[in-house]
């Protein structure tokens, strides 16, 4: 947990509490009452209850969690409260990329703050011996099953949420062609946003699941990998979703990488290290491996370039030799394998203080 290092108070009246948590808009503008708080952070595997206990000024509010006190920003908290919901679909055909061929399974899961709410599983098994071995093997062809078709419009209807699949268009296209959804359904593509915001190897389900260490194979029938897609997003954890062929302004996308300011912007951070190395202030982190990861208010290469002059290295990634991970807001993968691999992590502010107090810190 962050600790408050400032001083803060507490509120002199219940009422004074109901007016700062409206300023810092936690609550309704007409609110009487206060709702309850969940803090969804770095510092907890799961979103926990909390209270806002009191406060040092409008950028600084105090949190207390499981028995700790707990430092914020009340922009952050404020994200905090907001649920994530949205479906997770995905569907088997009879090993076919044409959509006149048939459906033969859907799967979907109801998801709220990364935890299932509700399932449906919509399926025919007629083998189940050939079902076991998946690619809608063993299954009966449901796409005009009518009764099947009102129990998935029943469940998309009750949530009212975007749908995630990890081949979107592929699902999409199907779904539509037998008529269970519409054009106005909106689909997120899980691969698609993945690959916006990690460089892997491969994207594809099997690959990822083998590379953040969920299981090295694809089940590949419906709801184990809808099931198996959850697991991916709880460690991948996408900040913004793009729908599928859309952009940020709701252009359609064109996806064509801008190579050449790629290379510019990797040309200028390798620049900044290496001059980094040349200009070191004082050697505070004795050599010690320092890794970046999340949103953080400077640049990432600038981080990167301030632990060197005070003595650290810092690779791009995470491995069994490293000291450190410094954590931002939004971290992903980086923060997973630290976890698995018991290595240090600090915050931001953290960082921060053993580079301004060097001689009250120990790393």
């Amino acid at each position: 947990m962050i600790i408050p290092k400032r001083e803060w108070r507490t509120f002199e009246s219940e009422s004074e509490k109901i007016e700062k948590l409206k300023e810092w808009q936690l609550i309704s503008p007409k609110a009487k009452e206060i709702k309850k708080f969940y803090y969804k952070g770095l510092y907890t595997n799961e979103p926990v209850e909390c209270d806002v206990a009191g406060f040092v000024d409008d950028n600084e509010i105090i949190l207390y969690i499981n028995g700790q006190l707990h430092s914020i920003h009340p922009d952050y908290f404020a994200d905090m409260q907001k649920k994530e919901r949205f479906i997770i679909l995905d569907i088997e055909t009879p090993m076919s990329f044409r959509s006149q061929d048939g459906i033969r399974e859907v799967a979907l899961i109801a998801v709220e703050d990364y935890r299932i709410v509700d399932s449906l599983h919509l399926a025919i098994i007629n083998d189940e011996e050939k079902y076991k071995n998946g690619y809608g093997a063993g299954l009966e062809a449901i796409e005009e099953n009518e009764d099947l078709k009102e129990k998935f419009n029943a469940f998309i209807s009750k949530y009212k949420c975007p749908i995630i699949a990890h081949n979107a268009s592929f699902d999409r296209k199907f779904l539509m062609y037998w008529n269970w959804v519409d054009d106005k359904q909106e689909f997120y593509c899980s691969r698609d946003n993945i690959k916006a915001k990690e460089v892997l190897e491969s994207y594809k389900l099997q690959d990822i699941l083998n590379h953040y260490g969920i299981k090295r194979e694809q089940a590949h029938n419906a709801m184990q990998d809808v099931l198996d897609l959850l697991e991916v997003l709880k460690i991948v954890k996408i900040e913004k979703w793009v729908a599928l062929g859309k952009s940020t302004e709701g252009n359609t996308v064109k996806r064509v990488r801008n190579y050449e300011n790629d290379k510019k912007k990797r040309d200028e951070d390798k620049k900044k290290l290496e001059e980094a190395k040349e200009n070191i202030i004082k050697d505070i982190f004795n050599n010690k491996k320092i890794v970046f990861t999340g949103d953080m208010k400077e640049d990432r290469a600038e981080m990167r370039a301030i632990a060197i002059r005070y003595g650290a290295t810092s690779p791009d990634s995470v491995s069994s030799k490293t000291d450190i991970l410094v954590v931002g807001e939004n971290a992903g993968s980086k923060l997973a394998k630290a976890q698995e691999l018991g290595i240090k992590t600090i915050s931001e502010e953290e960082f921060w203080d053993i580079v301004n107090e060097p001689v009250k810190e120990s790393v």
